[in-house]
């Protein structure tokens, strides 16, 4: 039977040193306490923490689950396990590595304005670029300006023969479109319209081949519309006084026009009786079209 020695205290024979002999075990029942250098705890699960619950006392808290931050409770009276509340973060600064922006909008794009500070651009709208603004010191949105040489052109002719009454300026019809890069032009009134955003220099030509007889002469001309086609106002005129043969009157006519501004031929003349315009399938005999400059 296993021999009990209880006494208040041990102190060495010489010294402060108490020699305990090889293999032997010492063990403390009631454990050791805070004051006595311990824990006042017997056991521990693997993830604990130790906190101080008052100056001589120790709590363990349990382990917290994956990603949890340890913060002070409430009550500011003991650790604990918890989310990161992200309310509570200041806004970090760009020379800690942040933004210094607290909200941002859909479509915004960060740029610097200076070594240490950021600034955001609202998205444009549809179709704009970004380009730097005129003092070379920030981008900005910019709409594309209008696209250049070639970007519009048009070719339309006649293949079916059109009349022309006597004395009366009629509004030429070229049926057949061959070309029409930006779709301006209409076959059936025979009107071409400046397609939206390419307004510009324009290079406009026609030819009218038209019927034979001699008298008064054939005049061609070239109308502008600012309104859609309600009001018109010439911009080009030519006359043809051969009476003999086939006549022709063709010319080229260069314009600056806006957008939607409407342009169309017209052919008068005075030989009496009804008159016929020349066409052909497949062939340029009377034509109509034009292309941008700039």
């Amino acid at each position: 039977m296993a021999s009990k020695i209880k006494v208040d205290q041990i102190v060495g024979s010489t010294g402060n040193t108490v020699v305990f002999p090889a293999g032997q075990t010492v063990t403390i029942t009631d454990g050791l306490t805070v004051a006595g250098g311990g824990t006042g705890l017997a056991s521990f699960t693997a993830g604990d923490v130790l906190y101080a619950t008052g100056s001589t006392t120790l709590a363990k808290l349990a382990k917290g689950t994956a990603e949890q931050v340890l913060a002070m409770n409430a009550g500011a009276t003991a650790p604990d396990w918890g989310s990161v509340d992200l309310t509570v973060l200041p806004t970090i600064t760009v020379a800690k590595g942040g933004t210094n922006l607290s909200s941002f909008a859909a479509g915004d794009i960060l740029y610097a304005t200076g070594s240490t500070t950021l600034a955001k651009l609202a998205k444009g709208t549809a179709s704009q670029t970004l380009k730097m603004n005129a003092g070379a010191t920030a981008p900005e949105w910019a709409t594309v300006a209008a696209s250049g040489a070639g970007s519009v052109r048009f070719h339309a002719r006649m293949e079916s023969a059109q009349s022309i009454a006597n004395t009366t300026e009629t509004n030429i019809v070229f049926d057949t479109e061959v070309i029409d890069v930006g779709s301006g032009y209409n076959t059936s009134s025979g009107y071409w319209t400046v397609p939206s955003g390419e307004g510009g220099t324009y290079m406009i030509y026609y030819s009218h081949h038209f019927g034979t007889g001699a008298g008064n002469a054939y005049q061609s001309r070239i109308y502008k519309s600012t309104d859609t086609g309600s009001t018109w106002s010439k911009v080009h005129h030519q006359w043809d006084y051969d009476g003999n043969g086939y006549n022709v009157n063709h010319n080229t006519y260069l314009i600056v026009l806006s957008a939607a501004d409407v342009l169309k031929t017209t052919l008068y003349h005075g030989q009496s009786s009804t008159q016929s315009m020349y066409a052909e399938a497949d062939v340029d005999k009377t034509f109509f079209g034009g292309w941008k400059l700039v």
